[in-house]
């Protein structure tokens, strides 16, 4: 079972052991004495009771903060990959069923696939979540009690399990997570998943404040109002994304030393440097505003937001034309976790949806202000008519939240079966209305992704299917 102890101890003692090795390598150069570099233990041989040590604090709140990124970066990915931001433009099989919407449920790369290979999602996220309740529950002992910042290690590691949570909820079809760790957990609707994402930000937020510790105050309040937005609770929306100040912005680091800490929205579609699998689809090209403030394509301002380009590169599949945007310019570039400009766009559809459509429309035009596009007037949209206003808001969050995230699969989740529904590729009103790609691929019917085969057979809580 992925979302057992020993799989996930397995994983965060080999990410500890990472973050020693260099701790080592530097402790050896400072001391000038190669005599004694053989005599090193190595580091991945750290051994579970050894992390009991308050001395090694710090280190692993590191590794949990290392985990979260990855698994993030690995959600973002396929999220986008998944949705109708990329289509396919590969010849391998993963990343045209991902494309092509053909992803099963006994997929090695979505069940057991480590931090290292392309949108393994689900034992990076499950990890993530692990790691972080695992070193909270270790600061929160006895032994623990005297270490520094401990109020505030303690925020940071509930922020990070909600936002593995974040992901298992909002991207699976069914999710499980366990009351206790190394104890089989119950199945879970997406809801439910949210609901315990929620109860972590909670308390990431009351360590937060008690230990003044503002930048996972608002990591942990953007965190919250995003689960509850998505559990309809708009008033609680309201209070999290207000409190948020203008300019946060919380990134999971990447880096081109190694897989684990590629940017895999850059890796995998985006890179000039290799064959990429994905390709921005054309609703993204010649973005626009029109003078009036209607979102526009190739008719009106250039929205600065999605600004996406062709270099004459052909994909993966040697076939479909690559198309470029700005947003990630390699490997390293960092990834959005957390931002004051999502939880604007959360504010708005909230306060919509709580009757009041003028607060709504000033958020979308003071942010239209500061990008200098032409502010939405009233003969663009009736304020008054919800409809067009909740259609103005998911295209505000479309061109704002491109490719960050998971919020553009979140969403064509959230408004399915509602007069907002967003067509999947290969569904009709898509670029793809009959089903078949531009190199003849067929769609899948998957959405949102499948709870994986090894789960569901190895949890005696779950049933089979």
């Amino acid at each position: 079972m992925i979302g057992g102890m020993t799989t996930e101890m397995n994983t965060m003692v080999r990410g500890l052991a990472r973050l020693l090795s260099s701790a080592l390598l530097v402790g050896v150069v400072a001391a000038c004495d190669t005599s004694d570099i053989l005599k090193v233990e190595l580091p991945g041989q750290v051994l579970a009771e050894d992390l009991d040590d308050p001395e090694l604090a710090e280190l692993l709140v590191r590794s949990a903060i290392s985990a979260l990124e990855c698994g993030w970066s690995m959600y973002s990915g396929g999220a986008s990959h998944h949705s109708d931001e990329y289509m396919n433009s590969s010849g391998n099989a993963w990343w045209r069923n991902m494309g092509w919407r053909q992803i099963e449920a006994n997929e090695t790369r979505l069940s057991t696939g480590e931090c290292d290979t392309a949108y393994s999602m689900f034992a990076p996220l499950h990890t993530a979540r692990f790691q972080a309740n695992d070193v909270y529950n270790r600061l929160n002992t006895p032994e623990f009690a005297d270490v520094p910042d401990r109020e505030s290690h303690m925020a940071t590691l509930r922020a990070l399990a909600g936002y593995a949570l974040v992901g298992l909820g909002e991207g699976f079809c069914e999710m499980s997570v366990p009351d206790e760790e190394g104890v089989p957990g119950p199945l879970l609707t997406p809801g439910q998943t949210l609901q315990r994402a929620e109860q972590a930000f909670s308390e990431a937020i009351a360590h937060a404040q008690q230990s003044a510790n503002d930048d996972i105050l608002n990591m942990a309040l953007v965190g919250r109002a995003r689960v509850r937005l998505g559990l309809g609770d708009y008033e609680g929306v309201i209070e999290d994304a207000g409190a948020v100040p203008p300019g946060y912005l919380r990134v999971a680091t990447r880096g081109g030393s190694s897989p684990r800490r590629y940017n895999f929205n850059y890796n995998s579609v985006n890179s000039q440097i290799q064959p990429a699998h994905g390709t921005i689809t054309s609703t993204y090209h010649d973005l626009t505003i029109d003078p009036d403030g209607r979102p526009t394509q190739a008719d009106g301002v250039p929205d600065p937001r999605v600004n996406v380009f062709n270099l004459g590169i052909f994909g993966h599949n040697s076939v479909t034309p690559i198309w470029h945007h700005d947003k990630y310019t390699s490997r390293s570039s960092p990834l959005p976790i957390a931002s004051y400009k999502e939880a604007q766009l959360f504010l708005a559809e909230a306060y919509l949806r709580e009757g009041d459509p003028d607060e709504a429309l000033a958020i979308i035009n003071a942010r239209r202000l500061e990008l200098a596009l032409p502010q939405v007037t009233p003969a663009a949209v009736d304020v008054g008519d919800e409809v067009a206003m909740m259609d103005l808001i998911i295209e505000e969050r479309r061109r704002e939240l491109f490719v960050e995230g998971g919020h553009r699969m979140s969403d064509m989740l959230r408004f399915e079966g509602t007069p907002h529904e967003i067509p999947w590729l290969g569904e009709p009103g898509s670029i793809h209305p009959d089903g078949v790609d531009s190199v003849g691929g067929a769609y899948g019917d998957v959405t949102c992704f499948p709870l994986p085969t090894v789960e569901r057979i190895g949890n005696p809580n779950i049933p089979s299917v």
